[in-house]
């Protein structure tokens, strides 16, 4: 796994490191139909796509509990919620499995982003305001660091909605009426293929859980995450932080 992938996918972990990112923490996500080498983590992060009655499963809201998504439609519940936050989005999300209990933040708003992790109670988050610097800060060593940043680099925060391609396929959890969407991993933003899974209610289309695999990714480096609350940026959180309780590194 080259380096450039391990950024991307230290982004969606809020890897804590304070020199930015450089952490090989990996998330992971799926699609129970492979045949390569991301099938066991696959089907370890998203439920198995079930063989029995399948066709009514994919293609009709009738099996799907309150859904009527439609596998085979024009509609994505992603193109919705891109559209619903095009003007920026603030996301909690609660790390799941290996990462369990680590709360994780990420603001997107104008090109400017800010992502934090808070693990057993020691916070950490780094801050892209725009001026071209990216501002990595330490609350539990009141520490911190600043490094160059192209105009482009904030889209390392945004992992949501830039890495993903096109859609592989999608899939209803008729048991709990969720509807999964498989995406491929846009190689140019992360550095290597893969997929990169969004979970969405059936009934609601608001967006429970992310996945994220590398391909070639084995079923222990499997972590996902699910979605504790979405709604619009808040701009005090893209701005440069007050560092005067800090020490530089």
């Amino acid at each position: 796994m080259n380096k450039k992938m391990v950024t991307i996918i230290a982004a969606l972990a809020m890897c804590t490191a304070m020199a930015g990112c450089s952490e090989s923490d990996t998330a992971s996500s799926s699609k129970a139909e492979t045949t390569t080498t991301t099938t066991t983590a696959a089907e370890s992060a998203a439920p198995a796509e079930s063989t029995a009655d399948e066709s009514s499963a994919d293609s009709t809201s009738t099996s799907a509990g309150t859904t009527d998504y439609d596998v085979d439609g024009d509609f994505r519940a992603f193109e919705q919620l891109k559209e619903k936050y095009a003007d920026g989005y603030l996301v909690t999300l609660e790390g799941q499995m290996s990462n369990s209990g680590t709360k994780y933040t990420i603001c997107v708003k104008d090109g400017k982003a800010y992502e934090s992790s808070t693990i057993q109670g020691m916070k950490s988050y780094a801050v892209y305001p725009g001026d071209g610097k990216k501002y990595n800060v330490s609350e539990a060593t009141t520490t911190y660091s600043v490094n160059e940043a192209d105009e482009n680099a904030w889209k390392d925060s945004d992992i949501l909605f830039s890495a993903a391609l096109d859609l592989d396929h999608a899939y209803i959890d008729t048991t709990t009426n969720v509807v999964h969407e498989y995406y491929k991993l846009d190689s140019a933003v992360s550095g290597a293929e893969g997929q990169i899974v969004y979970s969405f209610d059936g009934a609601t289309y608001d967006l429970k859980q992310v996945v994220l695999l590398p391909e070639g990714a084995d079923e222990s480096s499997a972590v996902y995450f699910t979605v504790d609350s979405m709604g619009e940026a808040d701009d005090s959180l893209l701005a440069v932080p007050d560092l005067s309780a800090y020490t530089k590194e």
